[in-house]
Parts: structure tokens; C-alpha cells; sequence
């Protein structure tokens, strides 16, 4: 009997493995011109994110890990900025093994991508649902609208991905009224902070809590979980703690690169502080336009808002908001859950959140959004409202699989409800569908090259479900053939959709596959750089944005995420913007005004530069620095200061020799002709320290975005260095967690019987 339980565990196994595997094929196949570079990527994908995983992966192959980046924006504090993912395992692991080639990213990509659908297969697994479900569903969740028209934005991917694995294991945590798998939930979610997008970060966050509270209100709904047998105090209570260990060791995971952000960004950059409620909730800031909710019926409605065709569709919305296309059957799915079972209170707590995140969506044509914002503060500090929306269709996702299940327990069984339910679901769902593609179509000009395929995928997919639906119902012979009619559907479905949606997830083009070709011809490893050389901008040849990185051009103006408004200002000023660029970009003067930075000092600046027609000097205390980052505090008026700067003599430019420059260290030597200021046209941040001479000295801020230290008259030799000890003992405890989490078992008992065969278990 045990023998034959075995194999029958181990059957199981293999499905579940098989479709993991199918799912996997099937992903890469779609995605063969990506893998083979026939397709490459496009936007920011190609311009931020191609770039900062190349640096990542230089570091890493140079046995480093990325901290200060001297190439982009006069310099940036890479390593606080949770875009780039200095700080995750996963970017450097592969950077390590694959180089920081444009190629390298691309599978990089693919990775972080797919990662997201296994980890639905792992929590339909947990929910009981048959692996040909989990199979049909997870396939929907691979192509669907926000993985798609995401897909340039491979942090937002990064951060998502992870959303599945998390639940999954905070779902167990409940089920087996365990800590272990909670604190494998806050290991996931931790891990989804490292190198992805804060929003996401944030959201998940609290889609963690509305889960948590969801199975502590709902019923069992068949569910055999131990937390059902208790009461709803003991519920709420064990809920809480799990949330407490997830919060836990999440914090510790992403503690690196979130405490290195508050820290180096205060001072460097106004993303360091709270959004203005309109720039978080505004409807102009790529909420999602309520239009865009038709790209339910296909995914090509979202390719008709690319920038050639109609980019007036849908105003406010970005292209990579516009998207809600879960596919075919699992949008049919979703609903049969609830109508098959109308009173599972937990599946229209899932119904509720689709309505929640569909309504913090669309901005501020809702109030919802806005309560965030006023009663939730991590809400202020992001804006793109459309990015809730993913959470609306992972929740989709998840009852679509319960009426897999729901499904599969009715295969065997004599009764038509359900069939009658999938029928009538299907073919409502398929006009409703019809009629919104119609809709949009009959009123934009541009149709596309791909209307053709766009109307053969809208005829046969939802035709082919209804077409099934009806075959079932009527022949219940068939129902053995469930699995295989869907199955078949949805590998249809998925591969048309990336298809349609091939606009906006890579490019053929020739001019991109050029671009990507000369990033990689002119790919420089290196970590020094022999000059101050510095340009304004990275030259037209490679695009725009940041793709100087890999060759190693230093430049003042790139897309960075850690905005600076006076850094932005100083386009408007040539007399300041000249003090950045060419070769000798080292300043001195006699004497400097102590002010504290304000957008009225800075218009004195400008104003006493201009008249003189050479740039004159102000310092900054490290102390005020930080009023960088503060854009909501009023501006106060100093008579004595603003008067000082209006009365500064102007700065003067001096030689300098470069003993020593790489990312974290530049070593100069000078001669001033007297005791005074220096000034070095780096970006200021509050890790950086300098020696004079061998002596430690403060490093103020100059001219509001640069580095300052005081001087003496004649020879002085001048360190500047970025140590960042705390930030490097924090990766050592981020890391070692996640390895504790997932990789340490521990010593549980001895076998009856067998006193020196030892057996493993969880942790908790």
C-alpha cells in the first residue's frame, strides 16, 4: 500500500513538473527572436535598464559590488537606488555568469519573467487545482496585459514576479498555522525589493495584509486549513504575527538598498521625500484611462495606442497602463468562480479586490486612491496609478484557478450546472467582448499592419471558448477531453497575444538591432576612467538616455530616476552647466557663502553667475543638504545670505592632476593660490568623504549639486572616497537571511527505529 502511494505521489509529481516544463517551452519558444537577437529590446529597457544591469554585471565580474556610478548624471548613488539592483543576488549571480552584454540582459529578462508563472503553478499546487488548471491559468498570467505591455519596465517585472511565490507561501503559513513559510513570504517579498520597482514593493505589501484578512473574515469554502478550525480571535492573531515575521524578515532583506536610498538621497534627490498628492493620484499621471478597460477583449487594442498609431487614445494613459487583457479563459474562469459558487464569502473577497485596485487605478476620477494617499503615507511616495491594476488581475488569476478546480471535480460527475454556467459565461463574455474591440476600433483612424491577425485572434479564441463550452455541456463524454480542448485554447491564445502585443515589447527593427550592436561593440569593462572628461549628453549614435554607460563616456544628462530639480536647472544656465563639462572641471575660490540650499539662493546664483558671466561659488553645509529633497518646504528668505551671493567674486578654474579615479575613489592634485574652497564638479551625496593632505575634512555641498572642501594655499593633494561600511554589513545580513530562509534545515528528530538516519524539517 505505501509502495503504491509512492507511486502515485510521484505521478503527480511528474505532471506538475511536466507542466512547469511545457510552460517553460512554451514562454521561450514565443520568445525565440528575443533569445536568438533577432528581436531586441526597446524604451527603457534598452536605454535605463540594459545600462544598469551591464554595470551591475561589470562589478560583479570585477568581484565588486556597485556603489557609486561616475559615468551618468556628473555621478550617482547606484547602489540606493532600487532600480538598478545593486543589492539583488538574482541580477548579480547572473551578471556574474553572463557578462554585462546587451544578450546577457535579455536573458536577465526572460528570467525575472517567467519566474512570475511558476510561481502561479506553486500556488495553484497549494489550492488544489489539477496541474493541466494551473497549467491554463499560469500560460494567462505569462502574456497577460501587465507583463506585456510592462515588459520594457523590467523592475516593475521584477518586483511583480514575486507576488505569486510570496502568496503562495504566506497561504501555507495560514493553512498549516506555521511560521517557517511566513518567513519564507517576507524572503520573497524582501527579494522583489532588491532589484525592482518601490511602487510594487509597497502594493504587495498590501496585498499581503488584504490576503491575510481575507482568509481571517471568509469561511473555509472547502478548504481544509487549520486556521478555519479556530477561532476568528486565534485567526486574527496568528495572522498578525505571520505579517509580523514577513514585515521582519522582509525589512532585513531590503534594508541594503532602501536604507542606502533614505540615507544617500536625502540631499540628492527629491524622490528621497514624499510626492505631492496630485503628482501620486492625478488621472494625467498614468492612471488608467477607464477606456482601456476594453483591452479585455484583446491585446491588440493596446498595440493601437503606440506612439506611430493613435497616441491620443486613452489620454493620461502611458501604453504600459493600457493593458488589462488576462486572456481568454482565465477571464471566463474568474467569473464562473463566482457564480459556481455564490456564497464563498473568500471568493468575492477576491471579487473586492479586483474592484479596489481597478478603482485606485484610474487616479483621481475615483476617491479611492486619494483615502491612500491622506491615510496611507508609503502611498505618497509613488505616483503611475495604473500599476494597481496588476494586483486587480493576479487576484482575477487566482479565481480563475478555484474554478479549474471546480471543474475538474465536475469531470466525473452527472450533473450539467456548471457546464450550463461555463456556457452561458462564455458566450456573454465573448459578445461583451466583440462588442468593446468594435467599439474602439470603429473610432480611432490608424488600424495598424496587424488587424487582420487582431480579428482572427478576437473570431477564434472566444469562439473556440464558446465553441468548447458548448461541446462540453452537451456531450458529457467529452469532459474527459477538458484539459487537452483548454489546453490547446490557451497555447493558441498566449502565443497570438505576444504576437499583437510585439510592438511594445521588443522591436526588429533595424536602427534598434543597430543600437544594441554598437552598445556591445563599444562595451568597455573597465572600472577607472583616465580623466575628468565629461560630456553633456550621451552622443545621438547610441540612441539617448544612459547607453554611454557601457562605453564608458562620462556625461552630465541622463535618464535618471533620482531627479534633481536644480541638477535639471542647470540646462537653463550655460555659465553653471560649463562649470561640469570638458576636461578640467576643478573650481577654486577665496571665499564662498555658507547658504542654505532654497530656490531662492539658487536664483541668486544664477543671477550673480549671469551678470559676471562666470559661475560663482556657494557651499552647503552637510547638515542642509538634505532641504534638497524637501520640495514642499517654503522657502525663507535670508537678506544676509542672498546678499553675500549677490556680492561673490567669481570662482576660478584651476589645473588638476588625476592620481586616482574609479567609482568610489578620485584622487587630484592642485595648487591654490590661496586658502579657500574647492570645488569638484562630482555629484554631492552624504556618503563621500575626503582628505586634504592626509587629514579628514568635511564635504559640503557646492553649488547645490556638487562637492566642496576647504583648501590651503599652495600644493594640496585631495581624496574624496565613498566607503559605505553599513551598507556592506547590511548585504551580509540581507543575504545570509535569505540563504537561512531557503537553505539552512535544521536537525528535527531521529527516525524510530533508525537512531542514526536523521531527518530534516522547517524551521518553524
Amino acid at each position: 500500500m505505501e509502495k503504491l502511494l509512492f507511486n502515485f505521489k510521484r505521478l503527480k509529481m511528474s505532471a506538475w513538473v511536466l507542466a512547469a516544463l511545457l510552460l517553460i517551452a512554451i514562454f521561450l519558444i514565443n520568445n525565440r527572436e528575443l533569445i536568438s537577437g533577432a528581436r531586441v529590446q526597446i524604451w527603457d529597457a534598452y536605454d535605463f535598464y540594459t545600462p544598469a544591469f551591464s554595470l551591475v554585471a561589470d562589478h560583479a565580474r570585477h568581484h565588486r559590488l556597485l556603489r557609486w556610478d561616475p559615468w551618468l548624471a556628473a555621478g550617482t548613488p547606484d547602489f540606493a537606488d532600487p532600480q538598478v539592483g545593486a543589492a539583488s543576488p538574482i541580477a548579480v549571480i547572473v551578471g556574474l555568469i553572463a557578462g554585462g552584454t546587451t544578450g546577457a540582459f535579455r536573458a536577465y529578462w526572460l528570467l525575472i519573467w517567467v519566474l512570475g508563472p511558476l510561481g502561479l503553478l506553486l500556488l495553484a499546487r497549494h489550492l488544489g487545482v489539477p496541474p493541466w488548471g494551473a497549467f491554463i491559468v499560469a500560460l494567462g498570467f505569462a502574456f497577460c496585459g501587465f507583463y506585456t505591455a510592462h515588459a520594457e519596465h523590467t523592475t516593475i517585472l521584477y518586483s511583480f514576479t514575486f507576488v505569486p511565490w510570496f502568496i503562495w507561501r504566506f497561504d501555507v503559513a495560514l493553512a498549516s498555522l506555521r511560521l517557517r513559510p511566513a518567513a519564507e513570504a517576507g524572503a520573497f517579498w524582501g527579494l522583489s525589493a532588491l532589484g525592482g520597482y518601490p511602487a510594487i514593493v509597497i502594493l504587495s505589501g498590501g496585498m499581503l495584509f488584504l490576503w491575510g484578512l481575507g482568509r481571517c473574515c471568509c469561511g473555509g469554502n472547502g478548504d481544509t486549513f487549520l486556521i478555519y478550525g479556530r477561532s476568528i480571535l486565534y485567526r486574527f492573531r496568528f495572522t498578525f504575527l505571520a505579517l509580523v515575521v514577513i514585515l521582519l524578515v522582509g525589512l532585513a532583506i531590503l534594508a541594503p538598498t532602501y536604507l542606502a536610498f533614505f540615507k544617500e538621497g536625502a540631499g540628492y534627490t527629491e524622490r528621497a521625500g514624499p510626492m505631492t498628492r496630485r503628482a501620486a493620484t492625478a488621472a494625467s499621471q498614468n492612471a488608467l484611462n477607464p477606456g482601456a478597460l476594453a483591452t479585455f477583449g484583446s491585446p491588440y487594442l493596446t498595440a493601437l495606442k503606440f506612439p506611430s498609431l493613435n497616441p491620443k487614445l486613452w489620454p493620461g494613459s502611458d501604453i504600459s497602463v493600457a493593458d488589462v487583457y488576462v486572456g481568454v479563459l482565465p477571464f471566463i474562469l474568474s467569473l464562473l468562480a463566482l457564480w459556481q459558487r455564490p456564497r464563498s464569502a473568500w471568493r468575492w473577497w477576491l471579487a473586492g479586490n479586483i474592484v479596489f485596485f481597478l478603482a485606485c487605478a484610474v487616479g483621481d476620477r475615483l476617491p479611492v486612491r486619494g483615502w491612500l494617499y491622506d491615510y496611507l503615507p508609503p502611498t505618497r511616495y509613488f505616483t503611475h496609478p495604473g500599476i494597481f491594476r496588476g494586483y486587480a488581475m493576479f487576484s482575477a488569476m487566482v479565481l480563475a484557478l478555484l474554478a479549474v478546480r471546480d471543474l475538474n471535480t465536475a469531470i466525473l460527475k452527472p450533473e450539467s450546472r456548471i457546464w450550463r454556467q461555463l456556457v452561458v459565461l462564455s458566450l456573454t463574455a465573448s459578445i461583451a467582448a466583440v462588442w468593446a474591440y468594435g467599439r474602439v476600433v470603429s473610432h480611432i483612424v490608424n488600424l495598424g499592419d496587424q488587424i487582420g491577425l487582431s480579428n482572427l485572434h478576437l473570431v477564434a479564441i472566444w469562439s473556440g471558448a464558446v465553441t468548447v463550452s458548448v461541446l462540453l455541456f452537451l456531450f458529457p463524454g467529452t469532459r474527459k477531453w477538458l484539459p487537452v480542448l483548454f489546453g490547446v485554447l490557451a497555447i493558441l491564445d498566449a502565443s497570438l497575444t505576444l504576437r499583437l502585443s510585439q510592438k511594445f515589447v521588443s522591436t526588429d527593427s533595424g536602427w534598434g538591432r543597430s543600437l544594441v550592436s554598437r552598445a556591445d561593440a563599444g562595451h568597455k569593462t573597465t572600472l577607472t576612467l583616465k580623466s575628468l572628461q565629461r560630456k553633456l549628453k550621451a552622443p545621438s549614435l547610441l540612441g539617448r538616455a544612459n547607453n554611454s554607460l557601457t562605453l564608458r563616456i562620462a556625461t552630465f544628462y541622463n535618464d535618471s530616476t533620482m531627479k534633481n530639480r536644480f541638477h535639471i536647472a542647470f540646462a537653463d544656465h550655460p555659465v553653471l552647466l560649463n562649470m561640469g563639462l570638458g576636461a578640467n572641471r576643478v573650481w577654486f575660490s577665496k571665499d564662498a557663502t555658507l547658504a542654505v540650499p532654497s530656490s531662492l539662493a539658487y536664483l541668486a546664483l544664477v543671477n550673480r553667475s549671469e551678470q559676471l558671466g562666470e559661475p560663482v561659488l556657494i557651499v552647503h553645509s552637510p547638515a542642509q543638504m538634505p532641504k534638497v529633497s524637501d520640495m514642499s518646504a517654503p522657502a525663507v528668505r535670508d537678506k544676509a545670505e542672498l546678499a553675500s551671493i549677490s556680492r561673490s567674486s567669481p570662482a576660478q578654474n584651476i589645473p588638476a592632476q588625476v592620481l586616482q579615479y574609479t567609482p568610489n575613489d578620485l584622487k587630484l592634485n592642485v595648487s591654490c593660490p590661496a586658502d579657500g574652497w574647492l570645488l569638484v564638479t562630482d555629484r554631492w551625496a552624504a556618503g563621500w568623504r575626503a582628505k586634504v593632505n592626509g587629514s579628514p575634512v568635511e564635504v559640503f555641498g557646492g553649488n547645490f549639486i556638487f562637492r566642496a572642501v576647504r583648501v590651503r594655499n599652495g600644493e594640496n593633494t585631495v581624496q574624496f572616497y565613498y566607503p559605505q561600511h553599513l551598507y556592506f554589513a547590511m548585504i551580509l545580513v540581507s543575504w545570509i537571511t535569505l540563504v537561512a530562509v531557503f537553505a539552512i534545515p535544521r536537525l528535527n528528530a531521529i527516525k524510530a527505529g533508525h537512531p542514526k538516519q536523521l531527518r530534516f524539517s522547517v524551521l518553524l
